[in-house]
């Protein structure tokens, strides 16, 4: 992410930090190639952490405002306060790729078992997301600086807790007068709602009926924050409010009695989504419980028929906006693959009660199979450990508790499901464990593949029969015969590249594992779609990011050629070829605009691994090898190139950021990474790589980035010292022109 520090004004602490960046240059003498890495890496965090704390403080002034703020009492702190949060607003705009809206809502599944459930939320800005779980590797990396951090972040999800709040949009004002007083009036609105005057009937905010705004009861009968807003910022009166909830709900019945369906959740969403009536509003600048921003998956515009219903069933049955919040995510949730059994559980019964509900709804039949296929495709991400402790029975329907949580049963289709994934998960053991001995399978366990494979009883056995010929009777692989039976895999590929890679690569004999890895790029290449590998490939990267596993250079590979359009003639090719760099009209855009929102969703566990990466690097470099996984110099050289151009094919902050690092890095010839004991060994290795960081620079790099590779060029002569050997002085010698060629890319671009 380009970022032009000089003109930014920021606050006394943020302003703190950018003055501790621009000094890492004189901090860096004495520091060895590992630290240097991880220290260049952390202030490439620090950065944007900048950003992060930003969101903080917008998050934190308008939780102030629902807990104490009283715009009549206090009118000149509210003021003092509305000109912070008017600033911060217009500080974060000056973001690049700034997304123009806000996203605060409850998660509810910290990895710190010590922050109370109800307050944990996500702040989500574009592809930026600050939760619980990053401030306390924010705190460390700056120190005192934000040392209040935690607690005020909690202070403020704690009011929007209390509040029953479960998420809340804000769009950002555009910095004109008229939007920066929606949104003055907007939050005065918020502080009567929610604050000490929210029993009066209607909230007066001055002088004037234009300045009376009416409560606004919604179609359920319940008092609505955002028709509320609408009633004031359109400045409207209650009749007005109550005949147009009355005749967009009619519409809404209408739609749904006629069998054709409605595509909106709420009779507030209709009302903008509905061009005749929109055009004649303006939409508040706030939401408050707006189910969409709940249930919206990435990149989703506009809700099915299916899911918009069963939205307004759920709104229909759940009065708490917690439970409301919980409910949802047990059908929508995108985080199933990191859920542990007691999750697992709380999730499956509050999805029982929403069928429960469903099934009592009169011509039910699309919500249910909604919930159903929806509930199938998450299951189906969820590790099989979980379901191994996971104890369900089947339920009548009385027998599902009304609170969401289970009672020792979930709903018979559930169960039907739960069933299923417990078999598959035993089934996947057998498979697992034939490599290393005879195993028995019994006809439950072929009819579990037939399911999960989506083929008939004779094809899982024959698939059963061709992975068991892959291993001989010591547990060897045997790569001719997975070759052999490339074509039986290859009518499966949507499930038999995640089971061979996520549960066969680890279980392989140590000295078959290139072997494996190699007949799985096979297997990619004869792949219609990889690009359904990618996902996995990247998860599994990314799973453990203090760790590196054997497979990651081959994850990397695989992945680097899939975001290229897969050429199936580089099925056998050991690295990815570097000419991959010069030629983006090979990007299969769809599979990088996934990437790059995996990347800056992820952030700190590619910070993570690519320090992780560098430091292993290092070490095998001063010792042969790493101490623990025994990975060797060659290797992690191999590891780190793949990184530099996955992180090149596409431009996100992530990779600006770790690109810049590396240049920065390798491009000092004065850094003990070229002086390790097996440096001189691996040196035209080495300088390889930099022209591959250099490369990844030109590709991704802004304006800003020239002075770093400008800083290389001119300490060609000191690489040419390196080692004597023509070999490396010619290699040498061709920094200058690589650096060259990065700046003319980048200014062309710019």
């Amino acid at each position: 992410m380009a970022m032009d520090e000089k003109q930014i004004h920021l606050d006394d602490a943020a302003e703190q930090l950018f003055a501790q960046i621009e000094g890492i240059e004189d901090q860096k003498k004495g520091r060895s190639a590992a630290e240097m890495m991880a220290e260049s890496l952390a202030e490439e965090q620090k950065q944007q952490d900048v950003w992060r704390i930003l969101l903080c403080e917008i998050v934190h002034h308008i939780a102030g405002y629902l807990e104490r703020m009283d715009p009549d009492a206090r009118q000149s702190e509210e003021r003092q306060t509305f000109d912070q949060l008017s600033d911060t607003l217009a500080k974060l705009s000056q973001l690049p790729h700034e997304a123009g809206r806000i996203l605060v809502r409850y998660r509810g599944l910290s990895v710190d078992t010590d922050i109370p459930e109800r307050m944990d939320y996500e702040i989500i800005f574009g592809n930026m997301v600050v939760d619980l779980d990053i401030v306390p590797a924010m705190i460390k990396r700056h120190g005192h600086l934000l040392s209040h951090l935690m607690s005020q972040l909690l202070s403020a999800f704690g009011i929007f807790s209390d509040r029953g709040i479960n998420n809340l949009n804000l769009n950002l004002p555009k910095g004109d007068p008229d939007s920066l007083r929606r949104l003055h009036r907007g939050l005065h609105i918020l502080c009567r709602l929610y604050g000490a005057h929210e029993n009066q009937r209607d909230i007066v905010l001055g002088t004037g009926k234009a300045n009376v705004v009416p409560m606004v009861i919604d179609e359920k009968g319940d008092l609505n924050a955002n028709l509320t807003l609408v009633a004031g910022v359109n400045r409207l009166g209650a009749q007005t409010m109550r005949n147009l909830v009355a005749k967009v709900d009619a519409w809404i019945q209408k739609k749904e009695a006629s069998g054709e369906g409605c595509q909106f959740t709420s009779v507030y969403n209709a009302i903008f989504g509905l061009p005749k009536i929109s055009a004649q509003l303006t939409r508040p600048p706030m939401e408050i419980n707006n189910m969409d921003w709940l249930m919206r998956e990435e990149s989703e515009k506009d809700f099915s028929m299916e899911k918009a219903k069963v939205a307004r069933i759920i709104a229909s049955v759940e009065a708490s906006p917690e439970k409301v919040a919980k409910v949802i995510k047990s059908v929508y949730g995108d985080d199933y693959p990191k859920i542990n059994s007691h999750h697992l559980e709380e999730r499956l019964g509050f999805s029982s009660h929403l069928l429960q509900a469903i099934d009592s709804k009169p011509k039910s039949e699309d919500a249910r199979q909604e919930v159903l296929t929806n509930l199938q495709k998450r299951l189906d991400t969820v590790r099989d450990d979980v379901f191994d402790n996971l104890y369900v029975s089947r339920s009548g329907d009385d027998n599902v508790g009304n609170s969401g949580t289970i009672l020792g049963a979930v709903h018979r289709q559930l169960y039907k499901m739960v069933s299923f994934f417990k078999g598959r998960s035993s089934t996947r053991k057998k498979m697992t464990g034939m490599v290393h001995g005879t195993i028995r399978f019994d006809e439950r366990d072929f009819e579990i593949l037939s399911e999960d494979f989506g083929i008939d009883m004779d094809e899982a056995r024959e698939l059963v029969d061709a992975l068991k010929q892959c291993f001989d009777e010591k547990g060897r692989f045997i790569k001719s015969a997975f070759a052999s039976a490339l074509s039986r895999f290859t009518r499966y590929e949507k499930k038999i590249f995640e089971f061979l890679w996520r549960h066969l690569k680890d279980v392989v004999a140590p000295e078959d594992r290139t072997a494996f890895l190699n007949s799985l790029q096979m297997l990619t290449g004869r792949m219609n779609q990889p690009k359904r590998a990618f996902k996995i490939l990247l998860e599994d990267f990314l799973k453990d990011s203090g760790r590196i596993q054997f497979s990651d250079a081959k994850a990397l590979m695989l992945a680097n050629l899939i975001l290229h359009e897969y050429d199936k003639s580089l099925a056998d090719i050991e690295i990815t070829p570097e000419d991959i760099l010069l030629d983006k009209r090979g990007l299969d855009k769809e599979v990088a605009r996934y990437a790059a929102w995996r990347m800056d969703r992820e952030q700190e566990a590619f910070f993570d691994k690519a320090r992780t990466i560098h430091q292993s690097l290092c070490e095998a470099l001063e010792f042969g090898q790493t101490r623990k996984q025994r990975l060797t110099v060659k290797e992690l050289l191999g590891l780190e190139r793949e990184v530099y151009i996955f992180l090149s094919m596409m431009e996100t902050t992530v990779g600006q950021s770790i690109m810049r690092s590396a240049v920065t890095e390798y491009g000092s010839p004065e850094s003990d990474l070229y002086f390790l004991k097996e440096s001189d060994r691996f040196m035209s290795h080495l300088l390889q790589n930099l022209r591959i960081a250099i490369r990844g620079l030109a590709n991704i790099g802004s304006m800003e980035s020239i002075p770093s590779l400008e800083a290389v060029k001119t300490r060609e002569e000191i690489f040419q010292r390196l080692k004597k050997s023509k070999a490396h002085r010619d290699q040498s010698r061709l920094i200058s022109d690589w650096v060259d060629e990065a700046v003319k890319m980048i200014r062309f671009r710019s």
